[in-house]
């Protein structure tokens, strides 16, 4: 081959070269166009792959996050960080390690929950669930579980849910059903066709079934047959959507016993609203009624006698009244007051009381008349209303009937007893034309029989009423008189004469009214006793002066307290549990206590006042007799008694040492009182002459106002400061 065959040969092939090359680069062109724009669509498709998971990710409702097999974090959802809180700078990092330090802190068991994480990256389970508690009070569920790509471990997802809301429904939840079957009420649920449903332990008390006994059953089996059209009716009612319906009624319990409930009925709904059952809450009213029926018969009538009572007289009284002016006839009251009555109470004990007044009430029944009304109206008082009398002679037979009856022995428990009565009498209209003036004219009346020497009867007259009205005003005053702090103690100091020294002080009653001012012990103390109101006044005085003492001996000064004692006090049967309880109460040694007791007292019955006298006694407590020489003394008496002082009264030591008949008394006192062994006191010491002259005949203490008169606790205290001083 020549040279231009060959030069034509390599122009041809450089040109076979040259389209072959043009033609390649083409096709590559091509073929990266195709996968430019296929990467653009599989980008594309990614791309809304991922925004697709991520809006999945973010509308869950659970916090996640995603982590590798190492615990580097490679994605979460917003919620997660707003569950724990985590702030931004943190997530950026990507440690693992203070991501879990962080939520740590935010738990109430943060030890525990880092070493549960870091146990689940050292086995790597393939799943795992706990609870997580916050310290301000929220609950997270935690699950976790290995997350595979093509069947390759890749990392974990962690899920975090907030269930706080939950628990405490469950919560709720459970303590309402605890509430429902510890209420003491029965809470049954029945369907709309009447089975029961629902049965609590309230239920099972007030109606008898057990639980697997009813549930399942018809309501119907606890409705009496005359009380189911009201029940038909009811649950039409509920059924209609009426909210409540309360209601009493009768119900049937286990074996057919009637049982008087009050029923709340409300309907029972589902979610959309619509009524699917009844609920009921049924309380046994049984006892209520009962008391109900009672109260209604002990607003009219006395328990004890079974007769009527001031409320029931006083309606029958209101409507004789109107018949006796409508037809111009008479009517006339009696006022039946028990001539010591007390004396029974106090000495047999209210047994035996309550059983006589029954008797008395028997009595007077068959005394009175069909048509008049015996009532009792408190204590031992009865009020006999005759509904028509011709004239007073008729009140007047009645009223010596009654007298009669009442006067015949008694035997109650082996005891035979002798009372008698006193009877006040008001005619209408004579006494009075209403029905509070009767009563007053004829319970004036009868405290004038009694003055007059009881077991008789006295018409109403005018004089009686304004001394009536103002005992009864002042015993009103003084019923409450010590819970409104009206009633006080003042102490009068007792004088050793020979030195001076203060051997005691006696508590006195006082009692200032804010109307009335300072009362007269004189006028108050007997009313007191007669009232039986002496014995709450007399603990309270006790009480009070057994306090003050033991103030004072806590602050050094060693005074004994005598108090004085009543023979209401003295005649309790638990007299000296009274004393011996105030001692323990307050404190005071029995040995700075003394009891001041008048000859009265320990001359009446005096076996008992012995045995009291010898309690007190053994357990340190003085007993002084009060006013000593204004009774009957007896030298032989005196020596059965444990007493330690005799106190002369101030009748006696007024006239010394000038009036020779009060000289001869004062000495002889003195001397039975040192021939026996006691020390013996005068009172109303007021002037120098008194205080030398007991002292030269043997005379050891005094009080009076020589040295002071009664003061208040504080007053006492300075005066006694400044004796010392003197």
């Amino acid at each position: 081959m020549d040279d231009n065959e060959e030069e034509a040969l390599l122009r041809s092939a450089a040109i076979l070269t040259s389209g072959a090359i043009l033609e390649a680069r083409e096709r590559v062109e091509r073929e990266l166009h195709q996968a430019k724009k296929l990467l653009e669509e599989r980008t594309a498709e990614l791309d809304h792959s991922v925004s697709m998971l991520r809006a999945t990710i973010e509308s869950t409702a659970d916090g996640l996050l995603v982590t590798d097999e190492n615990g580097r974090i490679l994605c979460h959802n917003q919620l997660y960080l707003r569950m724990w809180p985590i702030p931004t700078e943190l997530m950026e990092t990507g440690s693992h390690q203070a991501l879990i330090q962080h939520c740590g802190s935010l738990l109430k068991d943060p030890r525990q929950f880092e070493l549960s994480v870091d146990e689940i990256y050292a086995e790597w389970p393939l799943e795992s669930f706990d609870v997580l508690r916050f310290n301000d009070g929220r609950v997270f569920e935690r699950y976790t579980k290995v997350k595979f790509v093509e069947g390759r471990n890749v990392g974990r997802v962690w899920s975090f849910r907030d269930i706080t809301q939950r628990g405490q429904a469950e919560a709720d939840k459970a303590q309402l059903a605890a509430i429902v079957e510890s209420s003491y009420d029965a809470i049954i649920v029945k369907d709309l066709d009447g089975i029961i449903t629902n049965w609590n332990a309230g239920a099972e008390r007030i109606f008898g079934y057990r639980a697997d006994e009813i549930i399942g059953s018809s309501i119907s089996r606890l409705i009496p047959p005359d009380r189911v059209e009201e029940a038909a009716r009811i649950m039409s009612f509920i059924k209609q959507g009426r909210l409540t319906e309360h209601f009493e009624t009768v119900r049937l319990g286990k074996g057919g016993k009637a049982i008087d409930v009050s029923v709340t009925i409300s309907p029972v709904k589902d979610s959309a609203g619509n009524i699917i059952a009844a609920s009921k809450v049924a309380r046994d009213i049984t006892q209520r009624k009962e008391s109900q029926e009672r109260i209604r018969y002990l607003a009219h009538y006395d328990s004890l006698t079974g007769l009527p009572n001031r409320a029931l007289l006083a309606d029958r009284m209101r409507i004789a009244i109107g018949n006796a002016a409508r037809y111009s006839y008479r009517l006339a009251l009696l006022f039946v007051d028990l001539d010591r009555f007390k004396l029974v109470n106090d000495s047999l004990g209210h047994d035996v009381g309550d059983k006589l007044l029954k008797i008395v009430a028997e009595r007077m029944q068959s005394v009175g008349r069909q048509t008049d009304t015996i009532s009792r109206v408190g204590g031992d008082e009865f009020i006999v209303l005759l509904s028509q009398i011709a004239n007073a002679e008729d009140a007047a037979r009645i009223a010596e009937k009654l007298i009669a009856a009442l006067s015949q022995p008694y035997t109650i428990e082996e005891h035979e007893l002798v009372v008698t009565a006193s009877v006040g009498i008001s005619i209408y209209p004579d006494s009075g034309k209403d029905t509070g003036t009767l009563l007053r004219n004829a319970d004036a009346s009868m405290y004038s029989a009694k003055e007059a020497g009881r077991n008789r009867y006295h018409f109403y007259s005018e004089d009686l009423t304004s001394g009536a009205s103002e005992r009864l005003n002042l015993e009103r005053d003084l019923r409450g008189a010590v819970e409104r702090e009206e009633v006080f103690v003042v102490y009068q100091p007792q004088i050793e004469l020979a030195t001076g020294r203060v051997i005691g002080a006696e508590a006195l009653m006082r009692w200032r009214n804010p109307k009335r001012g300072l009362v007269s012990p004189a006028s108050f103390i007997p009313l007191a006793e007669d009232t039986g109101l002496i014995l709450s006044l007399g603990e309270h005085i006790l009480r009070e002066s057994c306090l003050q003492a033991r103030q004072w001996r806590d602050s050094g000064a060693k005074v004994i307290v005598a108090v004085n004692v009543s023979a209401v006090q003295f005649r309790q049967k638990n007299f000296t549990g009274v004393v011996l309880g105030v001692l323990a109460d307050t404190g005071l040694p029995p040995k700075c206590l003394e009891l001041e007791v008048t000859e009265s007292v320990v001359m009446q019955g005096v076996e008992s006042v012995v045995h009291k006298m010898r309690i007190l006694d053994n357990h340190g407590i003085k007993v002084a007799i009060d006013d000593f020489g204004t009774g009957y003394s007896s030298l032989s008496y005196l020596r059965q008694f444990p007493v330690d002082r005799l106190k002369i009264d101030q009748s006696f030591i007024r006239d010394l040492p000038d009036n020779t008949d009060a000289t001869a008394i004062v000495c002889a006192i003195v001397g039975m009182g040192r021939s026996l062994g006691l020390r013996v006191i005068a009172e109303g010491v007021e002037t120098e002459a008194q205080a030398n002259f007991l002292q030269s005949i043997g005379c050891e203490e005094g009080q009076g106002y020589l040295y002071a008169k009664p003061m208040e606790a504080n007053d006492f205290k300075v005066w006694l400061r400044n004796w010392k001083l003197h």
